[in-house]
């Protein structure tokens, strides 16, 4: 039951964030889609991560520092294609 509020919780403030912060950073007007485009990552990386939380990774960091790590390279490469393309 836990684990099913903590990602009703995510799934509403993590978009909303990072959709806001790829908004300041690029468009403002924009912000809609970027929040839209977040919350399919988050959806997609909570598919994904535990294929890539392996044993060698739970040694090393924890899993909030791995979910940072991913969302901010996805951040960067995200900032990249958007100064690239646009």
């Amino acid at each position: 039951m836990k684990k099913i509020i903590f990602f009703i919780i995510g799934f509403f403030i993590v978009p909303t964030i990072m959709g806001g912060i790829t908004a300041f950073v690029f468009n403002p007007q924009d912000y809609e889609l970027y929040a839209g485009f977040w919350g399919s990552v988050y959806l997609l990386i909570y598919i994904i991560f535990p294929l890539l939380y392996r044993p060698k990774i739970k040694d090393k960091m924890s899993k909030p520092a791995f979910y940072a790590l991913i969302y901010a390279v996805l951040f960067i490469l995200t900032g990249l294609s958007l100064i690239y393309f646009n």
